[in-house]
Parts: C-alpha cells; structure tokens; sequence
C-alpha cells in the first residue's frame, strides 16, 4: 500500500468515526428528550397536569405524523439513490421522524416499564451506528436483526403475545433476511443507476443468515411458549450479539 492509498483510507476512516461521533451525539440528544418526558409525563407532581396534558397530545401527534414523514421520507431517498444522487438529507429525517414516532408509541402505551426500554433503545439505536460506519456491514446487517429480535421478545413479554408491535418487528426481521439473499445473489452488489458494492464481493453470508433465522425462530417460539420463556430468550439473543461483536472483532484483526 503506497502513500496515496494509505492517506485515503485513513480519510475514509475519520470520515467514517466523525459520523458515528455524530450519530452518538444525535442520540445523547434524543436521551435529553426522554429524561424531560420522563420527569414531566411519567413523574409528574399533581400541579404540573395541565402540561401532562399538553406533552400527550404532542406525543399523539408524533405517533402519527412520525410514520407518514418517514415514510415520504423513504421515497424521496429511494429517488435520489435511484437518480444517482445523494440521500443524506431524506434519511436522515426519515430515521429522525421513525425514532421520534416509535419513542412517542412506546411512552403512551407502555408508560414508565416503556419508558425504561427506551433508554436502553437509543443507546442500542446509537451502537447500529458505530457498527455500520466503523465495523463490517455484515455485522451490521447480522447486528440489526438479532437487535429487532430482541426489541420483540420485549413487546412478547409486556404486551402479553401477539401485538402488531411484534408483527412489525417480525417484518422487519424478514425484510433483512431478504435483502441478505438479494445481496448474496447479486455478490453483495445494489444495483442501483450507479452501482455500489455494499458488501464485498465473495464474502461469506452464513452468519447473516443464520442470526436472521434465528431471530426469527426465539420471537415464534416465544409467541407459542409465553411471556416467561420470551424474558429468558431476551438474555440468549443478547449473549448472540456480544458473540457476533467478539466474532467481526477478530475477524477485523
């Protein structure tokens, strides 16, 4: 590797830490709004009802609005992407509005026990990041469904079953494992009008699977077995993502 190539690579890394950075920072951000929600909304003292009142329309405008924007959202970046241009800006909002309409979903039904998963959410939303910028996107698409299968396990145990919470996530789990064989047909290539190579090219796709189905598997069978066996099954996806942390780790070495 020559000096040309190792000042570029070292560009694309800073580049690459410098969004996550900012992708940690826009979660320390959405913290902040849950520790005020938390104090106002869920902890409130009797004279502060009027402003209870006030902070729940609001999250019921977000629950609704959230989604339409994000979706809109969605389509102008597919656009963009498709049109060879950048779609920065359209993602962005979209995660923004999604974040901001599944927080507001989880404060209003669940209350204080939804209020503490979502502390841990934004944190786990923010270590995505990190994974998707710094770490291989294997990983990430691995990551991103084990994580989803987990967030399920979470709505089996409290919602008590079937939600269309848990339907949404199990789409979602779906839709990953579905792009995984897309990727792995087309070599890890997206087709787009300028293509780009979002996996690398031979590389393996055993794990992708394997953490989709399984993730898929534990949300069913704590669909059939219950809230108790879904509390347990939360702790063994958990131990999966720290082996697959441990198991791109080295591979990075």
């Amino acid at each position: 590797m020559d000096k040309k190539q190792r000042e570029a690579r070292r560009h694309q890394e800073d580049v690459a830490l410098t969004r996550a950075l900012l992708w940690i920072a826009a979660a320390v951000v959405l913290e902040g709004l849950l520790v005020l929600v938390n104090r106002f909304y869920i902890n409130y003292f009797v004279d502060e009802i009027e402003l209870v009142v006030a902070l729940q329309s609001v999250l019921k405008a977000i629950r609704i609005a959230g989604p339409i924007a994000a979706l809109a959202c969605l389509v102008w970046a597919f656009v963009q992407v498709w049109m060879a241009k950048k779609a920065i800006l359209p993602l962005l909002i979209a995660v923004a509005c999604g974040a901001l309409a599944i927080c507001s979903h989880v404060v209003l039904k669940y209350k204080s026990t939804g209020m503490s998963m979502l502390f841990w959410l934004v944190v786990a939303w923010a270590v995505l990041a990190v994974i998707y910028y710094i770490y291989q996107k294997e990983f990430f698409l691995s990551a991103t469904a084990t994580g989803m299968s987990v967030l399920a396990l979470w709505f089996v145990r409290y919602a008590s079953g079937v939600s269309y919470e848990v339907v949404l996530i199990l789409v979602g789990i779906l839709l990953v494992l579905a792009a995984t064989l897309f990727l792995k047909k087309k070599d890890g290539l997206l087709p787009l009008k300028t293509p780009v190579q979002f996996l690398p090219a031979g590389c393996s796709y055993s794990v992708i699977l394997a953490s989709c189905l399984a993730s898929i598997v534990v949300v069913v069978a704590a669909l059939v077995a219950g809230a108790t066996v879904a509390y347990y099954l939360i702790f063994v996806m958990l131990a999966w993502i720290f082996a697959l942390f441990v198991y791109y780790t080295v591979k990075m070495m």
